[in-house]
């Protein structure tokens, strides 16, 4: 009976983790996704971001407003690594944003889905020209939708540098786009 005791307690103490994986997987997912560009590989990061954090999470039990940038740290650091194992890097930007077939098959709602494909790919074209700091700062801010205090907490800069940052990054990305130097 004792046993069942503390199984039901080491249940009910893993709730909080359940709650956090169903809430922030998707970001944590997106700035995976945003950062190698494979939904495969975006998967396996995600799992392996949740067993690492769930394996810390009984030591670090970060406070509610800390979890965001704990997550996206540990994110940042699994991509990090991911790259580094890597041994043949991929030169296509196509699979930054991973984006589902459409259902409907109209004519419109076709030629709508080529040129929405055809814009992403000259962005993401062009966001192979950046440099790595403002694709993750990009990657955190847009992909992974984190405030800019956040991100600066994931990346260990002031929520104004974040700010600044990816503001300057998305102007780069921009006159890029527009043909500018």
């Amino acid at each position: 009976m004792r046993g069942l005791v503390e199984a039901v307690d080491a249940a009910e103490d893993l709730l909080p983790f359940d709650d956090l994986y169903r809430r922030y997987a998707p970001p944590v997912y997106r700035f995976c996704l945003s950062q190698v560009r494979n939904p495969s590989d975006a998967e396996d990061l995600t799992a392996d971001v949740f067993a690492a954090a769930f394996v810390a999470y009984e030591r670090t039990r970060p406070d509610a407003d800390r979890v965001v940038p704990w997550l996206m740290r540990i994110a940042r650091n699994h991509v990090i690594d991911h790259h580094r194992r890597q041994t043949t890097r991929r030169t296509a930007f196509e699979r930054w944003f991973h984006r589902s077939e459409p259902n409907a098959v109209s004519t419109t709602d076709v030629e709508h889905e080529v040129t929405l494909r055809s814009e992403l790919r000259e962005v993401l074209a062009r966001c192979r020209r950046l440099k790595a700091r403002d694709r993750t700062l990009i990657g955190l801010r847009v992909a992974a939708d984190l405030s800019y205090q956040q991100v600066g907490e994931v990346l260990g800069i002031s929520e104004h540098a974040a700010t600044m940052g990816t503001k300057r990054a998305l102007q780069r990305l921009r006159d890029l786009y527009e043909g500018q130097p």
